[in-house]
């Protein structure tokens, strides 16, 4: 008698990832099945019900069943992951209180949690109470060496140029060296500073060849420096904390997984547990893979170096204009404008080496890191000449660059703030009030552009020693200005054709 298959019952986590899996498409069907240890016809369905699988995507939950009080499961949740990520020890007697304030809140009078309603919130979320030691969580080490050693496994199947990281750090992009000792190791919580501050998620893939547009947070929504100008280098939002929200980073990672879809690219996308990056969109070309609690330090590729160097081209960058500008006894103040055209320059100059020596630093791949030209270091002579105009007591210029390595970027909820997410209440955040010093920029006339063309290309073949990247620069935008030209000398045509 044949023997009788025993029934294995997927979780709806791993139905997931059985879908994801089949997404991915570099193997076959019944391979996965036999994996998973069900029927070919079993992996079928489990397809079919793709998009209903997704919208029950909580942990080891079995079966999907719509959990009644849906508003109190999701402020509950957001409240709880919040808290996880302060390391706030909770138990479920103060759940259970949370649950129930949350409820009267919300209007439910007939609602009251239970010991049992609990439970099933934990399943479903996959929640695991742990003991909190100290004041912040130290780095778990044996947790990190885990990691390192399993990575292979998750790096499988996706070559260097598929595998990205992303992250946010804050930037007071306004301050000179001499505000260092004010700013630095300010945390910047509940919004603080939030007119001195942007946000700048930066991220990159492993090899370093693709670097996605800086996506800057800031305060206003429309400053007033923006008038006139309708191109910007980087991707700019804003609310009133100049902070990455769940529905900013929900807003990229769509726009991302667009992006690869469109390049038939399936990718992997490593990112911390914010609570900014928690999500619940359906992608199609992209896996999120989150990197462990309290070892960002050690694992994320992006704050092995990366981010740092960015900051010290940003730094030298200010350095090198105030130079400029004492020389010429000029006054010297930066708007945010003036902050992204910085931040997508200093960007630009970061290096793949850098980016692939970071990777290799946080255990993504076996190998040497390359040492590289420190030429992010500024100069004796320049760094002096600001430090005595400035009267600085501190004239270390790795605190400068260091100043805002703390800054809080990530949102913080109130539960009002948590109702109103809830209920899906928005507002828009305030506009930038005039200053009547900014330069509103005027439309520039493609004449214009290639009369300021030849004035470029008499500076360069007039000056001695000129680098070849000049020529470069100076061909690139020619070409570009020519191409708007052709476009606008097409688009004439066409009003004139016979019809």
């Amino acid at each position: 008698m044949e023997k009788k298959r025993k029934l294995n019952v997927l979780s709806i986590s791993d139905k997931v990832r059985l879908t994801q899996l089949v997404e991915k498409g570099d193997r076959k069907k019944c391979e996965i099945a036999k994996e998973f240890n069900i029927p070919p016809n079993t992996l079928s369905s489990i397809i079919k019900q793709k998009e209903k699988i997704m919208k029950f995507n909580y942990g080891n939950m079995k079966k999907m069943r719509m959990t009644p009080y849906l508003d109190i499961d999701k402020c509950l949740l957001k409240w709880f992951t919040q808290c996880r990520d302060k390391n706030i020890p909770l138990n479920g007697t103060i759940l259970l209180e949370k649950a129930n304030e949350y409820a009267q809140q919300l209007g439910h009078t007939n609602f009251k949690a239970s010991s049992g309603w609990l439970t099933n919130w934990k399943k479903r979320h996959d929640v695991v109470f742990r003991t909190v030691c100290g004041e912040k969580a130290s780095i778990d080490r044996h947790c990190c060496s885990n990691w390192i050693k399993n990575l292979p496994d998750v790096l499988t199947g996706y070559s260097t140029n598929d595998i990205f990281n992303v992250d946010e750090t804050g930037l007071f992009f306004k301050c000179l060296p001499d505000k260092t000792l004010m700013l630095k190791g300010k945390e910047c919580s509940g919004g603080k500073y939030s007119k001195e501050r942007i946000t700048i998620m930066i991220g990159s893939n492993m090899s370093g060849t693709e670097k996605p547009k800086l996506f800057v947070i800031g305060k206003a929504k429309k400053p007033r420096c923006f008038k006139g100008i309708k191109s910007l280098p980087v991707d700019y939002r804003s609310n009133k904390k100049a902070w990455i929200t769940s529905s900013l980073f929900s807003e990229w990672l769509l726009n991302f997984d667009r992006k690869m879809k469109l390049e038939n690219r399936k990718v992997l996308l490593f990112i911390d547990n914010c609570t900014a990056h928690n999500h619940d969109i359906e992608l199609s070309s992209i896996k999120v893979h989150f990197l462990p609690p309290n070892t960002t330090s050690i694992l994320q590729p992006m704050d092995q170096g990366v981010i740092q160097n960015f900051k010290m081209f940003y730094r030298k960058e200010i350095i090198r204009q105030l130079v400029n500008n004492l020389d010429n006894n000029e006054s010297f103040s930066i708007n945010i404008l003036e902050a992204i055209r910085m931040s997508d320059k200093t960007w630009r100059s970061v290096t793949p080496q850098t980016i692939l020596n970071c990777f290799i630093k946080a255990g993504f791949e076996d190998g040497d890191i390359i040492a590289l030209d420190n030429s992010t270091t500024i100069s004796d002579d320049k760094w002096n000449f600001v430090a005595d105009h400035l009267n600085l007591d501190d004239k270390n210029f790795s605190h400068y660059v260091e100043m805002d390595n703390n800054v809080h970027v990530c949102e913080t909820w109130t539960d009002n703030e948590i109702l109103s997410e809830t209920l899906e209440n928005t507002s828009e955040s305030e506009d930038e009030p005039q200053n009547k010093e900014e330069v509103i920029f005027t439309q520039v006339t493609i004449q214009q552009a290639k009369d300021a063309l030849k004035t470029l290309r008499n500076f360069v073949e007039t000056t001695t020693g000129m680098d070849d990247k000049a020529f470069s620069a100076l061909y690139n935008l020619e070409d570009v200005v020519a191409e708007r030209s052709n476009m606008k000398q097409t688009l004439m045509t066409d009003f004139f054709k016979e019809k």
